[in-house]
């Protein structure tokens, strides 16, 4: 993780997330992710992006299609990936399309190397381990997608009894719900306890 000090400028957000999201994306994992982040990061339910700050990035800034035909438009391109505390990658179908684009590889191998931990949400995973980049990590994978990941990946071996894994400086979940207590996750790690129990139980999500 790059060094990030927020105690250096108290009106900094303390966690700070990128999303690369790849065609046929699920929207729901997407969605509930990103409103635990909302809820986390302003008191009440005002959902000012003042304690997180999460972007939607893309390299030619078009609009990327869910599974379910709703479109989400971008909004940063992706340039320097140490801006951020993790940079996560949503997928859904798996033959949803060409998965990462050649920009987007490289720019997840950028941030790899500028030890910005990487996580991927539902098949993300996937995306994340064609080009290298879960080779020698733990990863959770959706028991409904356990076999699928088997075929395409011999030599690792997914997590499908946990709703997500931690793994050094990767992260992974199945989708889901879980994408929400992984995003809790994270807020109790950079913002605390209380941050994290508001977001849930606003969105009336039990604790794992």
């Amino acid at each position: 993780m790059p060094e990030h000090d927020p105690s250096a400028d108290p009106n900094q957000p303390r966690l700070r997330i990128g999303f690369l999201l790849t065609p046929r994306f699920t929207l729901s994992a997407f969605a509930t992710f990103v409103d635990v982040l909302r809820l986390a990061a302003d008191d009440g339910d005002g959902s000012r992006p003042i304690r997180c700050r999460w972007r939607v990035l893309s390299s030619d800034m078009t609009s990327v299609q869910s599974s379910c035909g709703m479109r989400i438009e971008p909004e940063e391109r992706l340039g320097d990936p140490a801006r951020f505390d993790y940079i996560i990658t949503v997928g859904g179908l798996i033959d949803g399309g060409p998965g990462l684009s050649p920009d987007q590889a490289a720019f997840l191998r950028r941030a790899a190397a500028a030890r910005v931990s990487l996580g991927g949400l539902c098949t993300g995973v996937f995306a994340m381990a064609r080009i290298g980049l879960m080779d020698g990590y733990r990863c959770c994978v959706s028991w409904f997608h356990h076999q699928d990941f088997l075929a395409e990946f011999e030599k690792m071996r997914p997590v499908s009894d946990q709703i997500f894994v931690v793994d050094r400086d990767r992260i992974s979940c199945s989708g889901g719900v879980s994408a929400a207590h992984l995003a809790a996750f994270l807020v109790d790690r950079h913002l605390g306890r209380a941050a994290a129990r508001k977001a849930l139980s606003i969105l009336m999500i039990d604790e794992p």
